[in-house]
């Protein structure tokens, strides 16, 4: 809804203020949390494959806990502003001074597939709050048990529960959502269903 689209962008506008490093603390939190409750959760996201909780565990808990690590080491530096070289420039901008600041995007919808659907959301909704965005997450067919695990963690870690809102699964959840307003559209799935994604985003990029 509009009103819980506002919540989410006041929230947004708060962590956008938070520093890199202080995100990064809930995400180290996050994966300690993932590592000590794996096996609860490998069994809540089996999801509608129906895969065996090992495979959970092995194809999903550790990478997504690694891509966490991989954030805790870099995302500072990679988010930080940065200066432009001067060599390469033409003669007449000698003197000029530039950087590069990083800008979160607001509030991002993450569109997720049914398999792997813990690690793969859960990359990009790591990725999305640790650069300062709000995120709306859209499981997969089946996927919702492991989108629910995901929240639950991050929240555990101390993340703010308006940053991060699961919608259902079907896809209208989608489209209602781009309706009402996003800043920016992950998603992972086939190629025929991004081209309706495309087609539904194209006209509010004009």
């Amino acid at each position: 809804t509009n009103s819980a689209g506002d919540e989410m962008r006041r929230a947004q506008a708060t962590w956008a203020a938070v520093s890199v490093r202080s995100r990064l603390q809930i995400i180290r939190c996050f994966r300690h949390l993932l590592a000590a409750q794996a096996d609860s959760v490998a069994i809540a996201a089996v999801g509608a494959g129906q895969r065996p909780a090992a495979e959970v565990l092995t194809a999903e808990i550790i990478p997504l806990a690694d891509a966490g690590r991989f954030l805790e080491r870099a995302a500072e530096q990679l988010l930080a502003p940065r200066r432009v070289r001067r060599r390469g420039r033409p003669l007449w901008l000698d003197g000029v001074t530039s950087a590069v600041h990083r800008e979160p995007f607001g509030l991002v919808l993450v569109i997720a597939p049914s398999n792997y659907p813990l690690f793969l959301p859960g990359v990009q909704v790591l990725q999305a709050l640790v650069a300062g965005n709000a995120v709306l997450l859209k499981p997969g067919p089946g996927g919702t048990g492991a989108a629910r695990e995901l929240v639950r963690l991050l929240n555990a870690a101390g993340l703010p529960a308006a940053l991060l809102r699961v919608l259902p699964e079907l896809p209208e959840a989608a489209q209602a959502a781009i309706r009402a307003g996003v800043d920016k559209v992950f998603f992972t799935g086939s190629a025929s269903t991004g081209s309706k994604i495309l087609a539904q985003l194209a006209p509010l990029a004009i």
